[in-house]
């Protein structure tokens, strides 16, 4: 599958200075989001109740629903003027947007963010092309391809096919998505720069990951997105409620670990995908 964004969208000198940029980015991306992580913690420790609410949470959608919430669980309804939006894809875009505004590039985050929001779209996929072109590699990762075909028919069993449908967004693919990497160099419509690395590490994250100071990772063709720093996954959930401590939450790397992240639900467990890095490790 092709991907809608369009080529060579960054100009050589947009190219050269992230490139030469890159440690105050990164810093300035990493540091966000330990602060959101932070401040999640101490706004539940205070109120018990996320400041961080789900955006695609049907119950979310208005103030005035967020206050009907916070009422149901006993919770003083002014919070809801401090509570703030999230979900995997925009914590990934928010960290992106503050390493772009702390490196001077706010127009060429502009251009990320304008792409991404196009039919409302907001894909992580899109979001790792576009770092790619910047130069970015991407990885493709899955801890154990020996199960891809026992994972595809869980995900299947967990998730049934809905009538008319053809395919589920929550499967995995694992099958389809490792042979197009083995024998395409593609992972539904990205360009995979590295098919080793981050493959057939089971439960031991591998080493040199850890020295990778911002990523952004996705799984299931881009149906969970996660951003992270150090060989930690800090990520967002979009349909938790507000009662809910784990509504952002940082562990391992190492998806196949008890503990361990991308973390699952009772039926999504995320199992392989891609993962951008500003520079090989």
């Amino acid at each position: 599958m092709a991907s809608s964004v369009p080529k060579n969208m960054f100009t050589a000198a947009e190219i050269s200075k992230h490139r030469n940029t890159l440690d105050t980015f990164t810093d300035a991306a990493a540091d966000f989001l330990d602060w959101v992580y932070a401040d999640h913690k101490a706004f539940f420790k205070k109120w018990g109740v996320s400041k961080y609410y789900g955006d695609r949470k049907p119950e979310h959608r208005t103030h005035e629903l967020r206050v009907r919430q916070l009422k149901k669980f006993g919770k003083p309804t002014f919070l809801a003027d401090q509570q703030v939006a999230t979900a995997c894809i925009l914590l990934a875009m928010q960290s992106m947007e503050r390493g772009f505004n702390a490196t001077g590039m706010a127009p060429t985050w502009k251009k990320i963010d304008n792409q991404l929001k196009i039919d409302e779209k907001l894909y992580g996929t899109d979001l790792q092309i576009m770092l790619q072109q910047l130069g970015w590699k991407i990885y493709y990762w899955n801890p154990d391809p020996s199960k891809n075909a026992e994972w595809d028919a869980e995900d299947q069993a967990l998730t049934p096919l809905k009538p008319g449908r053809k395919w589920m967004p929550v499967w995995g693919g694992h099958a389809l998505r490792h042979a197009s990497v083995k024998n395409q160099g593609v992972y539904y419509d990205a360009k995979v720069d590295n098919s080793t690395a981050l493959v057939g590490f089971k439960k031991v994250q591998p080493p040199a990951f850890k020295n990778v100071p911002i990523f952004v990772g996705i799984a299931h063709a881009g149906y969970h997105v996660f951003p992270g720093r150090s060989g930690d996954v800090i990520e967002a959930h979009s349909m938790r409620q507000m009662i809910a401590e784990d509504n952002i939450e940082v562990a391992p790397f190492n998806p196949l670990a008890t503990g361990g992240a991308p973390r699952w639900t009772k039926t999504e467990k995320y199992r392989s995908g891609l993962i951008a890095v500003p520079e090989d490790f």
